[in-house]
């Protein structure tokens, strides 16, 4: 009974850690290099060749509730910052194909990069993960809606980025991220373990905040992950 107390505990560690926001282990230092098997809205992309910008790299999937009610937040920071030094990279396992039919809705315009193993090597445990990357160096990290706006603000100042445009006007402050709001990363059977508040649904009721209730997802079956496979998915992250 003991044994089967401890294993239960240690399970509920082990899922804890994996849904907690910022849990990565680059979570300073050198930024590693981005890749992607096909880039869209640019031809190609080099974190080494922007050294002068400062740089959101921001990991995503399409079949992600959490990260699809990112993206409207996602796109009101690219609007501002944008003409102030500032660049925004979203990086999904996913092939073209699919981020490209997602995106007639979305409207991500900023430059995404399909196919990516990347994840793996910033230590992606959970999605959405953003950082921000300045002069080569992971300067913060954290859910895209907890927090990244604060600091952003701060290194644009700091780099003199304010004076570039007009101040926006101040965003309404957005709550930290709760630990549901962070879904393990590289498995698209995790919608299982979606909130239900955020599930798209038939009619005109709950659609999704995002894509309204015409949304590509995979089967809403559940599937239930053992726990001896649950260390595998995150164990062969980006691969």
């Amino acid at each position: 009974m003991k044994r089967l107390s401890y294993f239960f505990l240690a399970l509920f560690f082990f899922c804890f850690g994996i849904v907690t926001p910022g849990c990565s282990k680059n979570a300073s230092g050198e930024a590693p290099e981005v890749s992607a098997g096909t880039w869209i809205n640019t031809d190609s992309f080099k974190l080494a060749d922007h050294k002068d910008k400062i740089v959101i790299v921001e990991f995503w999937a399409t079949w992600c509730p959490p990260c699809r009610t990112s993206i409207p937040h996602l796109k009101t920071l690219y609007n501002e910052y944008k003409d102030k030094g500032v660049m925004m990279v979203s990086l999904s396992q996913e092939p073209a194909d699919t981020i490209n039919e997602f995106n007639k809705k979305a409207g991500m315009n900023w430059i995404i990069g399909a196919e990516s193993t990347s994840g793996a090597d910033y230590g992606v445990s959970g999605i959405p993960a953003a950082y921000i990357v300045v002069d080569g160096k992971i300067a913060w990290n954290g859910h895209p809606m907890g927090g990244l706006d604060a600091e952003l603000k701060k290194i644009v100042e700091a780099r003199g980025g304010a004076a570039v445009a007009p101040a926006a006007p101040a965003a309404e402050p957005v709550a930290a991220p709760a630990p549901a709001d962070i879904i393990p990363a590289g498995d698209a059977a995790a919608p299982s373990a979606e909130p239900a508040a955020v599930e798209p649904v038939s009619g005109d009721v709950n659609e999704d905040p995002l894509l309204g209730d015409d949304v590509i997802l995979p089967d809403d079956e559940e599937v239930e992950i053992p726990a001896s496979e649950a260390v595998e998915v995150s164990d062969n992250l980006g691969e």
